[in-house]
């Protein structure tokens, strides 16, 4: 597999990954929504749910948005 190939179905890879985490946690938010918690408890668990979230799709985007550099500006 060529190096441009091998990028490519990374970041596709990547962004597969981050579709099915926003799934799984707009799933998990729907069932703390539908639980019959105090408001204070689902504040808590809300707060564990959305910083767990940021920091993972964040890493992936990241990764997603570096810049790639194949080959340095003198070879050819």
């Amino acid at each position: 597999m060529r190096k441009e190939d091998k990028r490519v179905a990374i970041k596709f890879q990547r962004e597969k990954l981050i579709e099915e985490l926003e799934k799984v946690y707009k799933n998990a938010f729907d069932e703390i929504s539908n639980m019959e918690l105090e408001e204070g408890s689902v504040a808590k668990l809300s707060k564990a749910f959305l910083l767990s979230r940021q920091a993972a799709i964040s890493e992936l985007e990241k990764e997603i948005e570096k810049p790639i550099i194949t080959k340095a500006a003198n070879e050819k």
